[in-house]
């Protein structure tokens, strides 16, 4: 599956609406079960900006992350 993006960073909200992702799938991916914290979102694209709660994604990085749990190997 590979989708065409825009050069520029993506909110959380848009590639979620691109992949079609529920809410709650988002969420399982950025949280550990376990432990409540957040996971490491740099391997999934996902990047904090500074001083706010606010997430960009990188989508190239998202889609390969995306592929992956599909199980596509590219």
């Amino acid at each position: 599956m590979e989708l065409e993006f825009e050069s520029r960073w993506h909110d959380i909200h848009e590639l979620r609406e691109k992949f079609k992702i529920k809410n709650k799938t988002m969420k399982n991916w950025m949280y550990d079960k376990k432990t409540g914290k957040k996971k490491d979102l740099k391997e999934m694209g996902l990047f904090k900006l500074p001083d706010t709660n606010y997430y960009v994604a990188n989508p190239i990085i998202f889609q390969k992350f995306f592929n992956k749990q599909l199980g596509l190997n590219q």
